[in-house]
Protein backbone atom coordinates (compact mmCIF):
# COMPACT_ATOMS: atom_id res chain seq x y z
CA UNK A 1 0.00 0.00 0.00
CA UNK A 2 1.43 3.54 -0.92
CA UNK A 3 1.44 5.72 1.93
CA UNK A 4 2.72 8.45 0.22
CA UNK A 5 0.34 11.42 0.31
CA UNK A 6 -0.25 14.22 -1.94
CA UNK A 7 0.26 17.67 -0.83
CA UNK A 8 -2.97 19.60 -0.32
CA UNK A 9 -3.40 22.77 -2.49
CA UNK A 10 -5.36 25.41 -0.28
CA UNK A 11 -6.29 27.73 -3.27
CA UNK A 12 -8.78 30.61 -1.70
CA UNK A 13 -9.96 34.00 -2.68
CA UNK A 14 -9.90 37.11 -0.34
CA UNK A 15 -12.63 39.42 -0.06
CA UNK A 16 -12.21 42.10 -2.31
CA UNK A 17 -10.82 45.34 -0.89
CA UNK A 18 -10.99 48.88 -2.58
CA UNK A 19 -7.97 51.15 -3.15
CA UNK A 20 -8.98 54.11 -3.81
CA UNK A 21 -11.51 54.08 -6.85
CA UNK A 22 -9.84 50.29 -7.15
CA UNK A 23 -11.40 47.00 -6.64
CA UNK A 24 -8.78 44.21 -6.05
CA UNK A 25 -9.52 40.52 -6.05
CA UNK A 26 -6.92 37.96 -5.02
CA UNK A 27 -5.92 34.38 -5.25
CA UNK A 28 -3.52 32.75 -3.09
CA UNK A 29 -2.82 28.91 -2.45
CA UNK A 30 -1.63 28.51 1.07
CA UNK A 31 0.19 31.72 1.49
CA UNK A 32 1.21 32.17 -2.20
CA UNK A 33 -0.23 35.11 -4.00
CA UNK A 34 -0.86 33.09 -7.61
CA UNK A 35 -3.70 35.74 -9.12
CA UNK A 36 -5.53 38.62 -9.15
CA UNK A 37 -8.15 40.76 -10.60
CA UNK A 38 -8.14 44.88 -10.84
CA UNK A 39 -11.55 47.04 -11.35
CA UNK A 40 -11.54 50.27 -11.37
CA UNK A 41 -15.39 52.80 -10.56
CA UNK A 42 -16.46 54.21 -13.58
CA UNK A 43 -19.62 55.79 -14.80
CA UNK A 44 -21.51 55.43 -17.81
CA UNK A 45 -24.32 57.44 -19.55
CA UNK A 46 -27.67 56.62 -18.44
CA UNK A 47 -29.81 56.47 -21.69
CA UNK A 48 -33.37 56.65 -19.76
CA UNK A 49 -36.48 58.37 -21.12
CA UNK A 50 -35.99 62.21 -21.35
CA UNK A 51 -32.23 62.39 -20.14
CA UNK A 52 -29.52 63.29 -22.54
CA UNK A 53 -27.08 60.89 -23.40
CA UNK A 54 -24.08 62.17 -21.48
CA UNK A 55 -26.42 62.67 -18.34
CA UNK A 56 -25.25 60.76 -15.71
CA UNK A 57 -27.29 59.67 -12.56
CA UNK A 58 -27.04 57.82 -9.23
CA UNK A 59 -27.23 54.54 -11.08
CA UNK A 60 -25.36 55.58 -13.60
CA UNK A 61 -22.05 55.85 -11.30
CA UNK A 62 -22.55 52.21 -10.00
CA UNK A 63 -20.36 50.81 -12.63
CA UNK A 64 -16.67 49.07 -12.81
CA UNK A 65 -14.23 48.44 -15.67
CA UNK A 66 -12.34 45.09 -15.44
CA UNK A 67 -9.00 46.48 -15.77
CA UNK A 68 -6.96 43.15 -15.22
CA UNK A 69 -7.09 39.82 -14.41
CA UNK A 70 -4.68 37.21 -14.05
CA UNK A 71 -3.96 33.74 -12.76
CA UNK A 72 -0.14 32.88 -12.62
CA UNK A 73 1.32 30.50 -15.37
CA UNK A 74 1.74 27.67 -13.79
CA UNK A 75 -1.78 27.79 -12.35
CA UNK A 76 -3.87 28.28 -15.89
CA UNK A 77 -6.37 25.45 -17.49
CA UNK A 78 -7.91 24.63 -13.99
CA UNK A 79 -10.50 26.55 -13.83
CA UNK A 80 -8.64 29.45 -11.30
CA UNK A 81 -9.56 32.29 -13.73
CA UNK A 82 -12.77 31.30 -14.47
CA UNK A 83 -13.78 30.99 -10.84
CA UNK A 84 -12.43 34.34 -10.26
CA UNK A 85 -14.18 35.80 -13.11
CA UNK A 86 -17.50 34.48 -11.23
CA UNK A 87 -16.82 35.85 -8.17
CA UNK A 88 -16.53 39.27 -9.70
CA UNK A 89 -20.06 38.82 -11.46
CA UNK A 90 -21.42 37.48 -8.06
CA UNK A 91 -19.55 40.26 -6.11
CA UNK A 92 -21.31 42.94 -9.01
CA UNK A 93 -24.49 41.30 -8.43
CA UNK A 94 -24.51 41.33 -4.59
CA UNK A 95 -23.57 44.92 -4.87
CA UNK A 96 -26.39 46.36 -7.17
CA UNK A 97 -23.32 47.39 -9.85
CA UNK A 98 -24.93 47.62 -12.86
CA UNK A 99 -22.80 47.47 -15.55
CA UNK A 100 -19.29 45.46 -15.72
CA UNK A 101 -17.39 46.51 -18.78
CA UNK A 102 -13.79 45.70 -19.98
CA UNK A 103 -11.14 44.91 -23.26
CA UNK A 104 -9.68 42.23 -24.21
CA UNK A 105 -6.25 42.00 -23.61
CA UNK A 106 -4.16 39.08 -24.76
CA UNK A 107 -4.78 35.79 -27.19
CA UNK A 108 -8.41 37.57 -28.77
CA UNK A 109 -10.24 34.09 -29.87
CA UNK A 110 -9.42 32.47 -26.85
CA UNK A 111 -10.69 35.19 -24.54
CA UNK A 112 -13.79 35.90 -26.99
CA UNK A 113 -15.14 32.34 -26.40
CA UNK A 114 -14.11 32.66 -22.37
CA UNK A 115 -15.90 36.22 -21.60
CA UNK A 116 -18.92 35.14 -24.52
CA UNK A 117 -19.38 32.34 -22.10
CA UNK A 118 -19.37 33.92 -18.98
CA UNK A 119 -22.26 36.29 -19.98
CA UNK A 120 -19.98 39.17 -21.39
CA UNK A 121 -20.97 40.47 -24.75
CA UNK A 122 -18.29 40.63 -26.88
CA UNK A 123 -17.61 43.62 -29.28
CA UNK A 124 -15.73 43.44 -32.78
CA UNK A 125 -12.94 46.45 -31.21
CA UNK A 126 -12.50 43.86 -27.97
CA UNK A 127 -14.56 45.80 -25.69
CA UNK A 128 -16.24 43.51 -23.31
CA UNK A 129 -20.07 43.80 -21.39
CA UNK A 130 -22.01 42.33 -18.99
CA UNK A 131 -24.81 44.38 -17.85
CA UNK A 132 -26.83 44.45 -14.64
CA UNK A 133 -30.35 42.82 -16.79
CA UNK A 134 -27.95 39.99 -17.51
CA UNK A 135 -26.31 38.39 -14.87
CA UNK A 136 -23.92 40.99 -13.04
Amino acid sequence: MNTETKQQTAIYTLPPSFIGEKLIFRVYDHASPIGYARLRKTAFPNKAAGKSADMLDHDSLNAFELKMIEIAQNYRQQGLGTSLLKEIIKYCKDSNIKKLTGEIKGDDRTLRHWYSNNGFTVSNDKRIELMASVSC
